[in-house]
C-alpha cells in the first residue's frame, strides 16, 4: 500500500529521509521527551519546582516518563504564565478557554508563531487525504481572529491547492447549505452538531448523493450516529479528528483505511491512565487521556490530564503507518449526571437522539429531578424524542420510580440548539431554570 500523507509528514517532522519504523520513532520520542523535561526545568520556575525530583538521564523508557507528576486544567487557570518557557514577546497568540456554565478563572493557553506554523503544517498533510487539489472545502468554524482555527486551516488548504470557503460558526443550516452549493464545495469541515444540521438540511432539499465527497468531523465529541447520518445523506466518506486547544488543535485524524485516528505523535505524546489511580493502562483499555507536547518550546505541557476518555487501539493499522491509533470513541469523563442511582452520559444521549430521523440537533440539561431536552427538527419530534429517551436504562428507571420527569421542548428546523461553538454537555439546571 502507498504511503499515507501523514507518513510523509512524519518523515518531514522528524527530519528523517523516510517514515521511521515504530522502534525508531519510539527512540526519537524518548529523546524529545527528555529534552522537553530539561527545557522546562531550566526555563520555567513552575516546572523547576514541579519536576524537582526528575532527572532526564533517568528517563530510559516510557514507563520511566510515566512516573513524572501530572498537571491539570487548574494549572492553566490559576497561574498559566508559570508554565511559560519563553518571554511574553515570543508569544504570538493567547487563547482563553472558559468552560460553559462555570465561573472563576478561564484556562489560558499560550502559542508561539512556531507552534501555529506546526499546526498549519500538520493540517496541510492531514487534509491531503481528505480533500483533493482544486476542490473547495466549506469551513464551518470561527474566523474572527488571526490564528483562529479557520484561518490556520485556510492556510493549510492553500498549501495543498484546496480552496477554502469560510462560513464561520453556523447559525442557520439552510444558509450554510446555500453557500456549500454556491461554492460547489466537495468537502465540509465542522463540528458534529453542525454537520448533522447541514446533512438534514441537504436531505430535505434533495441534495444529490456524492455532491459532497468528504466530511471532517472535529471540535467536539463525535457520536457514531452523526457519522452514519453524514455518510448516508451526503453519500461521502466521513473522517474524524480529535484535538484540543491545549495540544495546538491538531491531535489525531482518521486515515484513509478508516481503522482509527492516527496520532500526531511528534507533537502530542499520549498516555492512557486509570483516572482513579493514575496507573498507565495497556493498549486496548479505556482511560483518561494524558498528553505531553514534545516539540513545544513556548508553553510545553508535561503529562497534562485532559479529562477526555479514550484508548489506544492495539496492533498495526491496515495502512503501513507506524503512528499509533486512537479509537474514535472519545468522550469527556465529566459529561454525565446521576438520575437517582443510574448514570446518564452525554455519549448515550448523542447516540440515541442523533439517530432519530426527525431530529436535527438537541441540547440537554438536568436539575431537581427534571431532564430537559431542547430538540430541533420536524414533525413528530416530541413523540420520537420521548420514545428514544424512555429506551435508555437510566431514564427508564427514573421514570418508573417517579424520581425523574422529562421536559421536552421543540423547535423547528434551522438553527443549532446551542448558539456558537461551545462544546456540548449536559447543563446542570438551577431552581430558576425550571
Amino acid at each position: 500500500m502507498a504511503l499515507q500523507p501523514l507518513d510523509l509528514w512524519l518523515a518531514h517532522r522528524t527530519g528523517l529521509d523516510a517514515p521511521p519504523s515504530r522502534r525508531r520513532l519510539d527512540a526519537w520520542l524518548l529523546d524529545r521527551l527528555r529534552e522537553t523535561v530539561d527545557h522546562a526545568q531550566c526555563a520555567s520556575p513552575f516546572y523547576a519546582r514541579h519536576l524537582a525530583d526528575a532527572k532526564s538521564r533517568d528517563i530510559a523508557t516510557f514507563q520511566d516518563f510515566s512516573r513524572l507528576p501530572t498537571i491539570g486544567p487548574e494549572h492553566l487557570r490559576d497561574a498559566p504564565e508559570g508554565l511559560l518557557c519563553v518571554s511574553r514577546d515570543e508569544i504570538a497568540r493567547v487563547v482563553t478557554l472558559r468552560t460553559s456554565g462555570t465561573t472563576g478563572p478561564a484556562k489560558r493557553v499560550f502559542h508561539t508563531a512556531e507552534d501555529m506554523e506546526a499546526t498549519v503544517d500538520y493540517f496541510a498533510w492531514g487534509m491531503a487525504g481528505i480533500a483533493a487539489p482544486g476542490d473547495t472545502a466549506l469551513i464551518l468554524m470561527p474566523d474572527e481572529r488571526p490564528g483562529g482555527v479557520a484561518r490556520l486551516l485556510t492556510q493549510a488548504l492553500a498549501r495543498s491547492g484546496v480552496n477554502a470557503a469560510v462560513h464561520g460558526v453556523m447559525e442557520n443550516a439552510d444558509a450554510a447549505l446555500d453557500q456549500c452549493l454556491e461554492a460547489e464545495a466537495r468537502c465540509v469541515v465542522g463540528s458534529p452538531a453542525h454537520l448533522n444540521l447541514l446533512a438534514r438540511a441537504g436531505e430535505r432539499r434533495g441534495l444529490p448523493r456524492g455532491r459532497v465527497r468528504s466530511v471532517l468531523l472535529c471540535w467536539d465529541m463525535i457520536p457514531e450516529a452523526v457519522v452514519r447520518n453524514c455518510t448516508r445523506i451526503f453519500g461521502c466518506r466521513t473522517f474524524r479528528h480529535w484535538g484540543m486547544i491545549e495540544t495546538g488543535l491538531g491531535g489525531a485524524v482518521e486515515c484513509t483505511p478508516g481503522s482509527g485516528l492516527h496520532l500526531r505523535e511528534t507533537d502530542v505524546f499520549l498516555e492512557i491512565i486509570d483516572p482513579a489511580t493514575g496507573q498507565i493502562l495497556p493498549d486496548g483499555e479505556y482511560g483518561e487521556m494524558v498528553v505531553t507536547t514534545p516539540l513545544r518550546r513556548g508553553m510545553p505541557l508535561i503529562r497534562y490530564r485532559t479529562g477526555d476518555m479514550g484508548r489506544i487501539l492495539p496492533g498495526r493499522c491496515a495502512c503501513p503507518s507506524p503512528l499509533r491509533r486512537l479509537d474514535p470513541l472519545i468522550w469527556r469523563g465529566t459529561d454525565s449526571v446521576d438520575l437517582g442511582g443510574r448514570t446518564l452520559t452525554l455519549r448515550e444521549l448523542g447516540q440515541c437522539l442523533y439517530a432519530l430521523p426527525e431530529l436535527d440537533d438537541f441540547a440537554a440539561g438536568f436539575g431537581q429531578g427534571v431532564l430537559r431536552i431542547l430538540a430541533c427538527g420536524g414533525r413528530g419530534l416530541r413523540e420520537a424524542v420521548n420514545g428514544a429517551l424512555a429506551s435508555l436504562p437510566a431514564v427508564a428507571r427514573g421514570l418508573c420510580s417517579g424520581a425523574l420527569a422529562l421536559d421536552i421542548q421543540t423547535r423547528k428546523h434551522g438553527a443549532p440548539a446551542i448558539p456558537g461553538l461551545d462544546k456540548r454537555r449536559i447543563t446542570i439546571l438551577g431552581g430558576n431554570d425550571q
